[in-house]
């Protein structure tokens, strides 16, 4: 190669050649930055749906302050998060009780009942729950946007989860309902519920089954869970505070939507922090294994890179040269890592709500883009300055030198 041609050396053939002919240094660095990749774009994928059904939840709650029975706030929040069936009620004479309450612009009622589960009385284990549609304020916006009307009497509308379509009929505690609609996706836990009017689940109290099975007894009106609305003017905590005072020896709390899902809240924090720690000391680790492999590879190099400047290559060309492959294996790394992520979440997406308690876990074609950037641009930066770092070592000796070096 003369002198005059030096000018024109294809960086990008080269750099592809010493990849290939350094397959297996190639596939170690590339592994490790995979890792990085596959980390942050998994976790950063379970955060964000644990986050987005959290504030979903909150938001779509859209009671100023619902009423609870304190020894079943969890299942509560399990049901309107998690869609987790549960059979909660307590004594409907409180809705009068918090209607009176000076402040209260609003209040319904709702009920909640567990279908059982692998029994021949119930299609599948769901979590039903009743409402007033003349009062309610949360549910009924949606079925009037789904049916155009009230849910009648003798039928349901299901949740987005649900496998059942617009006019199948389903089975529940050996009654059968028609199926009126299908809710789009909420991300709470409304996706996996059955919604019908009081009217009908007091048809379906009467059932034998449901008697025997939710141990009701003789109870009659009995609610799962009072919503509040407020006036406008009015304080949301001076009004809580006010009916828990008046409820005080009811047995029940008195929550705010953003309160009752404060565990849950704290949980998603936990979370966040665990992942900026493990991502944390994976970066760390791979960038400091990152310089020590790029050291070692350019001290084997130096031979390489000493006849490279006695041809007429610049120290400047060199460093091109060791950036171009550190973002090439960056790029490599970084592409393997965030395909293996998304082929795993999504095989294994039920397995993953199921088990970390999500509500749904949503990967839109635009999000997993935007992810994959980030990773790319992380994993590409990371690389390169653990190249720049090792290439530091050798960029101010002489091609004679570094010939000498390793003869």
């Amino acid at each position: 190669m003369s002198r005059k041609n030096t000018g024109n050396l294809h960086f990008l053939h080269i750099i592809l050649q010493n990849l290939k002919h350094k397959a297996g240094r190639t596939l170690l660095l590339s592994v490790f930055l995979m890792l990085l990749t596959f980390t942050i774009f998994s976790f950063s994928s379970v955060l964000y749906s644990m986050k987005q059904g959290l504030d979903n939840t909150v938001e779509r709650a859209g009671a100023d302050i619902l009423l609870v029975p304190k020894e079943y706030i969890s299942s509560v929040k399990d049901a309107l998060f998690l869609g987790i069936p549960s059979t909660v009620y307590f004594d409907s004479s409180l809705v009068e009780k918090a209607a009176s309450e000076k402040g209260v612009a609003q209040v319904s009622a709702q009920l909640f009942l567990a279908t059982i589960y692998n029994s021949p009385c119930c299609d599948e284990a769901v979590q039903i729950i009743a409402y007033h549609p003349e009062s309610d304020f949360l549910v009924q916006p949606w079925i009037e946007k789904e049916l155009k009307e009230d849910i009648p009497d003798g039928e349901i509308v299901v949740g987005s989860k649900l496998s059942y379509k617009k006019g199948d009929t389903a089975t529940f505690f050996g009654k059968k309902f028609h199926v009126a609609g299908k809710l789009e996706e909420t991300g709470m836990g409304y996706d996996s519920t059955v919604f019908l009017n009081f009217h009908t689940a007091n048809q379906l109290l009467a059932e034998p089954v449901v008697k025997n099975y939710l141990s009701l007894g003789n109870k009659k009106n009995v609610v799962s869970l009072i919503t509040i609305r407020i006036d406008k003017n009015e304080n949301v905590d001076k009004v809580a505070r006010a009916l828990q005072n008046k409820l005080e020896k009811e047995n029940v709390s008195v929550e705010t939507s953003g309160k009752l899902m404060e565990d849950t809240k704290n949980t998603v924090k936990q979370y966040s922090a665990y992942f900026f720690i493990i991502g944390g000391m994976l970066l760390g680790f791979t960038f400091l294994s990152l310089i020590s492999i790029f050291t070692i590879t350019l001290n084997e190099r130096k031979k390489e890179y000493g006849i490279v400047r006695s041809l007429g290559g610049s120290s400047l060309q060199i460093l091109f040269l060791t950036i171009g492959e550190a973002a090439a294996i960056g790029f490599i790394g970084s592409a393997s890592g965030s395909f293996l992520a998304v082929l795993i979440l999504t095989l294994f997406r039920n397995l993953i709500i199921l088990h970390l308690k999500l509500p749904y876990f949503r990967q839109s074609i635009l999000g997993m883009l935007l992810l994959s950037g980030f990773c790319l641009i992380l994993s590409v930066f990371t690389g390169v300055a653990a190249s720049l770092v090792g290439t530091a070592l050798i960029r101010k000796k002489e091609a004679y030198t570094l010939i000498k070096e390793n003869e």
